[in-house]
Parts: C-alpha cells; structure tokens; sequence
C-alpha cells in the first residue's frame, strides 16, 4: 500500500462540496482504499494505486477545486497525535489481509 498526503485548496468559508464525496471517492478505488480525513482540506490515503491514477479518479470527484498529492510512503514523520491516526499511517492492509 502507498501512502499519500492530499491538500485541498482553501477558498474562504465556503465548505468542501467534495467532504460528501469522500466515500465514494475512496470506494472508486482499488480493495482495501482508506482515507483519515482532517477538516475538508487535508487527508491521508492508503491504495496500491499511483499518484496520477489517484489524480485521475480524484478529478471526478474534485470539479473545478484544486488538490495537491503527494506519495509519503516512505517519508519520515513524527508528531503529536492520537494513536489511532499512527495506526492508521503506519499499518498496511496488505498485512491485515495476510494475518
């Protein structure tokens, strides 16, 4: 699995039309797809796919609002958050799928 770094272009206060889209973006995905979403601007995706198909099926949903991917799969990181979003990071499916 790759892990990927999404950020969302803030436009004022309007709300994120594609907040709602988030599952059924995430379900247009390969099996064993998840996000960890922050406020509507930030999330972290898990898929076996690369950075331009995530582009691609993220364009659907996305319309005219700009987005940023990054591949952070093999990026250090630290911080100050809950366990479960390290969980959630640093676990794999593929080792969920194996056990």
């Amino acid at each position: 699995m790759k892990r990927y770094l999404i950020v969302f272009e803030e436009e004022g206060s309007r709300e994120r039309s594609l907040t709602n889209d988030l599952k059924a973006f995430v379900d247009s995905l390969d099996d064993g797809a998840q996000m960890y979403a922050f406020d509507g601007r930030v999330g972290f995706l898990k898929t076996r796919l690369n950075a331009q198909e995530v582009t691609n099926r993220l364009l659907k949903f996305a319309g005219s609002d700009l987005f940023f991917v990054a591949d952070i799969t093999s990026s250090d990181c630290s911080g100050r958050m809950y366990g479960f979003f390290w969980d959630f990071l640093k676990k794999s499916a593929l080792a969920n799928a194996a056990e």
